[in-house]
């Protein structure tokens, strides 16, 4: 009977790091990133149902209050869960955790197990960093929708800490229907690379390791098979596993079924320093073989939210067995997208170091090989031996979170809730911009209120958890509409985790409105200058448009400017020019055309920008003003606009609309010249002077002559398209013709 091998791919949402600026960052491991993974299990089919539950690290060290209860643990561990864990741990304790480190916060169980290190020629350790982890929770087996929840106080362990070779002898328990399979089986590891690597039972060479790029995935299969008696024994008899580990059937003996877990461990395997220097894989049992992987589970579940979800998310009639929490309603409710930063890593419960480099394994660890298990001897600490001292860290019963409403006060006195706002796609500006300051300890609202009110700064905002920032105004292209705490303002904070403290690229933003403040006038030192107001959108405004397709949308004329204004913009294209439309772009450009050109279309006309799609960056010259995005253009209807014309006639000369050019040579192949203050006038006059019949104006300031049309070049006398003429540089009020096609004008005498 072969390993488990990974049966179809699982999609997972990936959690993200935020960088100091509260924008995403690629973080490849550490606590906030889950490596993509495909799960390792048989006979998946498509009525099964699951849900999957992403967590990052809460305690580390020797702590295991399962089989050294109020003391300290043979080995150091690398637990998720709830921040209650600690040697003392109860159901009791774990349900009143302040927080979970797993997504689902209803869920306040632990989920242990070993540390891995990487043991240098030298003999020192190094810690391998945790990639974060993954626990799955799966109907299995012809009894699937007769699930029991796990009662309160319930506990087990799965796999062998002594064992250091492969185990075949010990087998589940199967018939001829049902036939069994070793035990060993319910371990297995995985390489994380750009191709995921077959299945092993025990760690693969070091050299192999060192290849897993994404991680090191250690995965591990609990028992699901329950006595209905004891909630533990020492020896594991009151659970038992399905008959083929993650399906089948419950021995006679254990006739009770749980959702079947499965978890997987990442071990960030890239972050070990040095990782080629001829050393070894060693998990913090002393195994350098892989096959005394375990891991723990203490039963911290909400036992009516339990209850629930095996009902209508984890049986054959769930609606979505698709596994992201968000398609189960009732773990939806208390889903928690930022578990790790708003539950992060407790601190040590056990005085000793466990992380980064160590000198020896924790506890009096040899490092054994087999392939005979290992003795207590190996693994434990010696008589007279001291060891570490405990330190008490668990939580208390959480508080309530306190949630501000819009509009209403929160915090310091006066301060009034504006909402959670966006830090603007693309535009580089926050919500708020002028001043800025991190805490990462101890950053609440009413500090970061207090620190913008003592420097004159009315606006203060909360974004990453950790980060202040202040100003005098609200960037005008901010959105304060998010209200749904559980993905945008998420991010507790540090100092007072009662309170939220915005979330990544999300800033919970409050308005002084203290009638006594006094506004600072100063802002040399701020990050952005700004002495002005919002300014709101003119009744001109028609809205953000797309660029064209193949061309700009404003095609008329243009400049750019490190003041860049919309004043300065509508100046350019009235007394400069004289375009019936100006458009601004990239924070410093200005556009002025006569239409929007080139397939260019409106996408809105809203006073405030849709995030990510529309208009959004500030002008240069002026910080509460916008000037369109990213290869989009606020555009305005020139108040100050004159409606220029095809001249009707000059002189004798009388207009015969537009002529395009030919495909294969001039169409007016007289005479030639050029001005840069071109003028219908002008060219007519410089034909006349020619002796030519006909005259026509080319790219606004080009003149063509000639006594035909050289039609047989595959010139076309057509209707004139305004909105591809160019005005007459030399006055406003004129067309001077276009791209390939002129103006034309003619006389029958001279």
């Amino acid at each position: 009977m072969g390993l488990l091998q990974p049966s179809r791919p699982w999609q997972r949402r990936v959690q993200i790091s935020q960088d100091s600026g509260g924008y995403p960052t690629n973080m490849f491991f550490g606590r906030f990133y889950l490596a993509a993974a495909a799960v390792a299990l048989s006979h998946i089919g498509n009525v099964d149902a699951f849900w999957r539950m992403n967590c990052g690290a809460v305690q580390v060290g020797r702590v295991d209050p399962i089989v050294n209860p109020g003391a300290v643990s043979a080995h150091a561990h690398l637990v998720v869960g709830g921040s209650n864990f600690g040697v003392n741990s109860t159901y009791s304790s774990l349900l009143n955790s302040q927080c979970s480190s797993c997504e689902v916060q209803s869920d306040k169980s632990a989920y242990w197990s070993p540390l891995l290190y990487y043991q240098h020629p030298n003999g020192s350790f190094e810690e391998v960093p945790h990639g974060g982890s993954v626990v799955y929770y799966l109907s299995r087996g012809p009894n699937q929708d007769n699930l029991t929840p796990f009662p309160k106080g319930f506990q087990m362990i799965s796999g062998d800490k002594t064992l250091r070779s492969y185990n075949d002898t010990n087998l589940t328990w199967g018939n001829s229907t049902y036939p069994p399979r070793p035990i060993q089986d319910a371990v297995q590891y995985a390489c994380l690379s750009e191709v995921l690597g077959p299945g092993t039972p025990g760690l693969m060479n070091t050299s192999y390791v060192n290849t897993c790029v994404n991680g090191l995935r250690a995965q591990i299969h609990f028992q699901s098979c329950w006595d209905g008696k004891n909630l533990y024994k020492s020896d594991n008899s009151h659970v038992a596993y399905l008959s083929d580990m993650d399906n089948g059937v419950c021995p006679p003996d254990h006739p009770y079924q749980f959702a079947h877990i499965f978890m997987e461990v990442n071990y960030a395997v890239s972050q070990v320093s040095n990782n080629t220097d001829g050393g070894q894989y060693v998990f913090s049992m002393g195994d350098a073989t892989g096959y005394g992987f375990h891991a723990d589970f203490q039963n911290g579940w909400d036992s009516s939210v339990l209850n629930q979800a095996l009902k209508n998310c984890a049986s054959t009639d769930s609606v979505d067995s698709s596994g992201v929490i968000q398609d189960c309603p009732i773990l939806n409710q208390s889903d928690d997208v930022q578990y790790s930063f708003n539950c992060p890593e407790r601190p040590a419960e056990i005085s000793e170091p466990v992380h980064g480099m160590i000198a020896k394994l924790p506890g009096c660890i040899t490092v054994t090989y087999g392939p005979e298990p290992a003795t207590a001897a190996d693994m434990e600490c010696g008589a007279g031996i001291k060891q570490p001292t405990i330190v008490k860290t668990v939580d208390s019963v959480p508080l309530p979170t306190s949630t501000a409403a819009v509009g209403a006060y929160f915090g310091n006195k006066y301060n009034t809730y504006l909402g959670c706002g966006n830090d603007t796609y693309g535009s580089f500006m926050r919500t708020l911009n002028a001043l800025t300051t991190t805490d990462t300890a101890s950053m609440t609202v009413e500090l970061c209120q207090s620190y913008c009110t003592k420097r004159g700064y009315r606006y203060s905002g909360l974004e990453a958890g950790t980060q202040c920032w202040c100003d005098v105004a609200v960037n005008p292209t901010a959105l304060l509409n998010y209200s749904n705490v559980a993905y945008q303002c998420d991010h507790k904070c540090p100092g007072n985790f009662t309170e939220y403290c915005g979330g990544g690229q999300f800033m919970s933003v409050y308005n002084n409105t203290d009638p006594s403040f006094v506004p600072t006038t100063d802002l040399s030192n701020s990050v952005y200058q700004m002495t002005v107001t919002p300014a709101p959108y003119a009744k001109n405004y028609l809205g953000c448009a797309s660029e064209g397709t193949n061309g700009r949308a404003l095609n008329g004329t243009t400049y750019s400017s490190t003041n860049m204004t919309i004043e300065s913009c509508a100046k350019f294209a009235t007394v400069t020019n004289n375009y019936a439309l100006y458009g601004l772009e990239y924070a410093n450009q200005c556009w002025a055309g006569n239409a929007l050109a080139s397939g260019s279309q409106i996408i809105d006309n809203l006073t405030a920008p849709v995030i990510g799609v529309d208009c959004d960056m500030r002008c240069t010259g002026n910080f509460s003003e916008v000037c369109g995005g990213f290869g989009t253009l606020s555009v305005y209807n020139n108040t100050g606009y004159k409606a220029p014309a095809v001249q009707a006639s000059v002189g004798k000369y009388l207009s015969k609309k537009c002529l395009t050019e030919g495909t294969s040579g001039r169409a007016l192949q007289g005479t030639m010249t050029s001005n840069p203050s071109m003028t219908v006038d002008m060219c007519v006059k410089y034909c006349l002077g020619k002796s030519m019949h006909y005259a026509g104006l080319e790219y606004g300031t080009q003149c063509f002559c000639g006594n035909s049309v050289a039609t047989s070049a595959g010139a076309k006398a057509i209707d004139c398209p305004m909105q591809d003429l160019m005005l007459c540089p030399g006055n406003y009020y004129q067309y001077c013709g276009g791209s390939n096609l002129l103006n034309l004008y003619y006389s029958s005498t001279l």
